[in-house]
């Protein structure tokens, strides 16, 4: 308003400088000429203040989680209950992992709950703001077998037990944690992601003193593998391997590097193996239904190599390496017919028998050893 005030003292002194009189009418026809920059300024000083903008709320540190679970093991009807509480912060679509999706959930409560499968997980989809209850229940495997589910993160996770079969015990394994349930009651579960593992196994076992022995829980009778290689350089190996234990115990393997679990079977049934760093698999291995008794491990992996060579080449392959006692590991190796094959390594040739095509190895008596074998193959050349 101050350059207002200066431009009006202004024209009223160039006014008074007029010989004419002031009057009403003489203001009314006098003209007043100001720059365009100052109208501009005049014109912005009259316009109101726009208010500032709002400031922006800060971001939610979480969208959604999965804030309890609860989960309760009935062993007449065979299956494990779980009760979750689910939150959504922000009313936007999220998808919420509520367990791992190897084992398969038999029923859901409410029905309507949007469950589907994504990154390996079994997920709750939801944009419903706030909390939210939802009810999983899951088969126990059939009596002998242990049952491993894959917990999502909870930061209350517990399990609850109303009964247990009579003469047995409820064993509870995760990583190296093993938690043990002789009668009725509830055992804290791991708050982050894990694999658990319920078993029951005799009570009159495990009251049994133990004892320091020197001798191996469980060693490996035979293993047989069967790698086959292919011209693009994929690489599938399927094994058997016969453990004889008599407690229960995990069957521990280190694949060779860059390889990947396919499938594994304990005694024809399939089972969900618990792979760490570096390609450490533990296959847990029941109690035996008598002492001395064998329990045979199917499995399968793969990996890839280089492209084989048109004329020659070489390639290197490996066997899983286990801590247990191995006394003898058979090894066939099949690369394409028109090669013919040789190798080196810590392994040896079998020869007391005819053999199908393909190289013949064998390790025997050995411990915490890796079968290794560089294979050099020669496109076979015809008379």
């Amino acid at each position: 308003m101050k350059p207002l005030l200066v431009l009006l003292l202004s024209a009223a002194s160039l006014l008074a400088q007029s010989p004419q009189p002031i009057t009403s009418a003489t203001l009314d026809e006098s003209e007043v000429r100001i720059t365009y920059g100052e109208l501009k300024r005049l014109v912005a000083a009259t316009l109101p203040k726009e208010p500032p903008p709002p400031m922006a709320k800060p971001p939610l540190p979480v969208a959604a989680a999965l804030l309890s679970a609860l989960y309760q093991l009935d062993t007449h009807a065979s299956t494990i209950t779980a009760e979750m509480q689910v939150e959504n912060f922000d009313g936007e679509w999220h998808a919420v992992p509520l367990a791992g999706a190897a084992t398969g959930v038999l029923t859901v409560e409410p029905k309507d709950a949007r469950l589907v499968v994504t990154d390996d997980h079994l997920c709750l989809i939801t944009d419903k703001a706030g909390a939210q209850s939802v009810k999983l229940t899951f088969a126990l495997a059939k009596a002998g077998q242990g049952t491993t589910l894959h917990l999502a993160a909870s930061p209350i996770a517990s399990l609850a037990v109303k009964e247990l079969p009579e003469g047995r015990i409820l064993c509870l394994q995760h990583g190296d944690t093993t938690q043990t349930l002789t009668s009725a009651g509830l055992a804290a579960l791991p708050a982050t992601e894990a694999d658990v593992t319920f078993s029951f196994e005799d009570a009159r076992k495990a009251a049994q003193p133990v004892i320091a022995s020197i001798t191996d829980d469980a060693i490996v009778s035979t293993a047989v593998y069967t790698t086959q290689v292919v011209r693009d350089g994929s690489v599938l190996t399927e094994g058997a391997i016969t453990v004889r234990h008599d407690q229960p115990t995990k069957l521990v393997l280190q694949l060779p590097e860059s390889s990947k679990l396919l499938q594994c079977h304990v005694n024809g049934d399939p089972v969900r193996a618990a792979v760490g760093e570096v390609n450490r698999v533990e296959i847990p291995l029941d109690d035996p239904t008598a002492d001395g008794a064998e329990s045979e491990v199917k499995l399968s992996f793969t990996s890839v190599l280089e492209p084989l060579q048109p004329a020659e080449g070489e390639l290197s392959l490996a066997l899983p390496q286990t801590p247990f006692f191995v006394k003898q590991i058979d090894w066939n190796v099949q690369l394409p017919a028109a090669y013919d094959l040789s190798f080196s390594g810590n392994v040896d040739p079998i020869t007391e028998k005819a053999t199908p095509p393909g190289l013949h190895l064998r390790k025997s008596l050995c411990r915490d050893q890796q079968p290794q074998a560089r294979i050099t193959y020669r496109k076979r050349t015809t008379n």
